[in-house]
């Protein structure tokens, strides 16, 4: 079994998640088992799986896992099934109902946000009024949990249960020195008969988790930690059989224009300090692998593409052509963030719609929200309202791309920008500064697309510019984009790379 480590899988995900969702398709798409391992809590993940095309089996969660819930039959919990005593009036809103007993207030039950109705938890107050527990609902429709609260408000422990409602781990909290909850214990209850087991907090917990899915496969047994922060250190104390890989999602060095000398992450120096331990380290670029080789020429570093593509059709019915694209449409995806440049990838377009008056800018992603508020008041002042849309996150984007006609990116470093690959899949020139990682692998200047020196925003609207006014020359760098993608990137040449790599 192959596992691929990461944190969570949330509604909104960054290149990471994508990463190994499109990886544990193609794992099992040539019937090589495979499963993504999260390790937060998360009792809406397994509707989260359906957003992404993700089956419950190819996902197992820390939390599920020593739940006995990795595979639980889906009802529809409401107020009514909760049996509430006759006595008490339930106050029906929008997105949770009170629980009253004349005056006194007995808590309320909230709903799962998107639905009417379905319970997602339960709070109990005491004859005062004050929360002295809250039992919280799966999405699958069982009592997942059980919040206590001391006097103070503050949450003391955590009870999760098994679908059939017996305790399967407690966790203690204790103030820290601001007062907060800390996690001082998890008890693992009576695991596999064999009496309770005791760890300091979660990251502990995760370690045994790992070991106990290596040891209960019959096969051999692969990780690939895909979030250096939540995976070296436990693979690191992980000491058996099982082969383990360090995908880097980041740039390996926190300067990213001194990628052989500089300080390495903090994530990562770990991994690398003890990179024997390790079978691998593997890359989204093959600049990225290069540097990596020369600065730890014993280490074995292989690269391999985020994305897969489809085979080209013989006919080439499936390429879509600029002029069936929304004209002089520019588009962005990505986070929304400083490093990433957005307030200068805004000027530049400025200087694109000077000469283009009906050019449109859309910018798919999420971030900080303070940063994206500025990003939108930068465009009131370069008076671009009616041109530039932040689009916010998109979980499935394939239909979109063909909307586009010409890819923009002016990051200050990447591990590899995912959306670059996929844009040029459906044949989207992109126009981008020639950071580490990602461009100089992507893109041939002057083919499929340009490469532009950090800081001329003049010479990318001037590209940008003369795509959109040149149809011929943005039908060949359409064409050569997907030409590049589509052939390089195939379902069969990514899987034939793994093969080589994980077998050698």
């Amino acid at each position: 079994m192959y596992y691929f480590i990461n944190e969570y899988i949330l509604q909104k995900n960054s290149s990471v998640e994508h990463t190994a969702m499109n990886r544990v398709k193609l794992f099992n798409h040539y019937q090589e088992p495979a499963k993504i391992v999260t390790k937060i809590y998360d009792r809406l993940l397994h509707r989260t799986l359906t957003t992404f095309g993700l089956a419950d089996d190819e996902v197992v969660n820390m939390f599920d896992f020593f739940q006995q819930a990795t595979n639980v039959p889906t009802t529809v919990m409401r107020t009514d099934d909760l049996r509430l005593p006759v006595e008490t009036e339930v106050v029906v809103g929008a997105n949770f109902s009170q629980v009253l007993n004349g005056d006194d207030n007995l808590g309320r039950v909230g709903f799962i946000p998107g639905t009417i109705g379905r319970v997602f938890y339960h709070e109990h107050a005491d004859n005062q009024g004050n929360l002295i527990e809250t039992d919280l609902w799966d999405w699958r429709g069982f009592r997942s949990a059980t919040q206590y609260f001391g006097q103070n408000g503050k949450l003391v422990l955590e009870r999760y249960y098994t679908p059939a409602g017996q305790t399967a781990l407690e966790i203690y909290s204790v103030p820290d020195t601001n007062g907060n909850p800390m996690v001082s214990r998890v008890i693992l209850k009576d695991y596999q008969g064999q009496g309770d087991r005791f760890f300091q907090n979660q990251d502990d917990l995760f370690e045994f988790f790992l070991a106990e899915l290596s040891k209960q496969d019959a096969g051999a047994t692969t990780f690939i930690s895909d979030r250096p922060g939540t995976g070296v250190r436990p693979l690191l104390n992980l000491d058996d059989g099982s082969r383990k890989y360090i995908y880097l999602p980041i740039n390996h060095a926190v300067t990213p224009d001194d990628p052989l000398h500089g300080d390495l992450d903090g994530f990562l120096k770990p991994a690398f300090d003890h990179f024997r331990h390790f079978d691998g380290f593997i890359t989204g670029t093959e600049q990225q692998a290069e540097h990596l080789r020369t600065r730890f020429p014993e280490a074995n570093v292989f690269d391999m593409p985020a994305v897969t593509m489809a085979p080209l059709a013989k006919d080439g019915s499936d390429e879509v052509v600029p002029t069936e694209r929304r004209a002089n449409s520019l588009l962005y995806v990505g986070r929304i963030a400083q490093d990433k440049q957005i307030d200068q990838l805004l000027r530049m377009f400025a200087l694109v719609h000077d000469r283009v008056p009906g050019a449109t800018f859309d910018l798919y992603g999420y971030g900080d929200h303070d940063y994206q508020k500025k990003m939108v008041s930068l465009v009131g002042e370069l008076h671009l309202e009616h041109n530039v849309t932040f689009k916010d996150y998109a979980p499935e984007l394939t239909q979109k791309y063909d909307t586009y006609q010409v890819l923009v990116n002016m990051s200050i470093a990447d591990g590899g920008p995912m959306g670059m690959l996929e844009a040029m899949s459906h044949g989207i020139p992109v126009v981008s500064y020639p950071f580490n990682y990602g461009p100089k692998d992507l893109i041939v200047d002057g083919d499929n697309g340009y490469l532009v020196d950090r800081g001329n925003s003049l010479a990318m609207a001037e590209h940008v510019t003369e795509l959109f006014s040149n149809p011929k020359t943005l039908q060949t760098m359409s064409h050569a984009a997907y030409q590049t993608a589509n052939a390089t990137w195939t379902q069969r040449r990514v899987w034939n790379r793994w093969q080589r790599f994980l077998q050698a």
